[in-house]
């Protein structure tokens, strides 16, 4: 066994701090009426919860001053703490993609391409975009990158981007975007590259938005038109030929990131779902006394401390220098499973008032549904597990 990193008492003194600011002053906003015509937060609500986060010194929590970033298994508290509202980790500045985003800039942009673009992602005054799946009608990628068919040329001092990306979650309203492309220069590295640029921008349109299941991230999920886009040579993040390693660089930890914040709004939904069974009253006691309701909520409690024992596990990984893919991936799967089981008991329990507006498990179980496709479904990473069990198989036969 991997010796485990350890968990400070600075990262639990933030884990708590952050779950109080959560549960008093975001919750409140739940019923805020400031969304757009899909559901999600505005803007304008946004940046409002992130001056009150600011201000109690709760804002990008999972990254300390001078840059530096807590250890994945201190991250995982702090992001689970954040979760406690679907408006969480949006008040404070651990949603998906800015801190996904944030950790790959952190990682592999220079020092002038950090101070232009991952500064102001870190001091929560801009949101971001990550173009890397593109649309199943032409055949591009999606779970397998390797399918890219967005180009990048070199031109002189600069490359022109051409292609069409789908999906691309935050798009509208998003000051900073990295650009995943192929390499089609003549003599080229042929690889993918990645590339950082400023948004809005006329070479990228936006085709459509479509309404999706979940409702929890501004900016929705564009399909865009990426029209002879040219960037700077010196707006490329790292090497050319390199994006498919620094998409894993970036994706890795980033689906462990969206088991942490789904897990806080789980344990959210169970509270919620909790009180609902042992307040309501139904054939002369309360629901919880009901076998069949009781033991759905007892089941949440083994899926709850199984999916955190999962993270825990795969944080401290991570915190070895691994990239942990593997790791990832049975994360991915266990928690995003884990986590739907949850939801569909919680609203199960609280009958027609779970199917409503009226508490939050309605979008909780809308989300989590959506959590098991994005970042690789949930057979996608099974996949690739099995081709795992091959390669080890094969090496034990010598």
């Amino acid at each position: 066994m991997t010796e485990q990193s350890t968990i400070s008492a600075q990262a639990r003194d933030m884990a708590a701090r952050v779950e109080r600011f959560v549960r008093d002053e975001i919750v409140p906003y739940e019923k805020d009426p400031r969304r757009d015509h899909h559901g999600a937060p505005t803007d304008e609500l946004v940046y409002e919860m992130r001056a009150k986060a600011r201000a109690a010194g709760v804002l990008t929590p999972h990254i300390l001053p001078g840059g530096a970033h807590l250890n994945q298994r201190e991250t995982a508290i702090v992001l689970i703490a954040s979760g406690l509202s679907p408006l969480g980790p949006l008040a404070c500045n651990t949603m998906a993609p800015d801190e996904g985003n944030m950790y790959l800039l952190g990682h592999k942009a220079n020092a002038e391409q950090q101070e232009r673009f991952l500064k102001p992602l870190v001091e929560g005054r801009a949101r971001s975009a990550f173009f890397m799946t593109e649309p199943a009608a032409d055949n591009g990628a999606g779970s397998d990158p390797g399918m890219m068919l967005t180009t990048c040329r070199r031109d002189g001092n600069h490359w022109v981007i051409n292609g069409r990306k789908c999906f691309i979650t935050g798009a509208a309203g998003a000051s900073v975007g990295i650009v995943m492309a192929k390499d089609e220069t003549p003599g080229g590295s042929g690889g993918a590259c990645m590339f950082l640029v400023d948004l809005p921008d006329p070479a990228i349109r936006t085709d459509h938005v479509p309404n999706t299941i979940d409702s929890s991230m501004p900016g929705g999920h564009a399909t865009v038109t990426i029209d002879n886009l040219r960037v700077p040579a010196d707006q490329m993040l790292g090497e050319a030929g390199e994006g498919f390693k620094y998409a894993q660089v970036r994706l890795s930890p980033a689906r462990l990131s969206h088991c942490m914040r789904w897990l806080g709004c789980c344990i959210r939904a169970h509270e919620i779902a909790s009180d609902y069974a042992c307040r309501r009253m139904a054939f002369g006691k309360p629901l919880i006394e009901h076998e069949g309701v009781g033991f759905m909520l007892a089941e949440n409690l083994i899926d709850l401390k199984q999916a955190e024992l999962m993270i825990d596990w795969c944080a401290g990984v991570l915190d070895t220098g691994s990239l942990g893919t593997t790791e990832s991936s049975m994360a991915k799967v266990a928690v995003s499973e884990a986590l739907m089981r949850i939801a569909d008991r919680c609203v199960q329990v609280m009958g027609g008032t779970g199917v409503s507006e009226a508490t939050i498990v309605e979008q909780v179980f809308r989300e989590v549904r959506a959590f098991r496709i994005y970042d690789g479904p949930t057979e996608v990473h099974k996949w690739s597990l099995a081709k795992k069990v091959k390669r080890d198989w094969r090496e034990r036969q010598g």
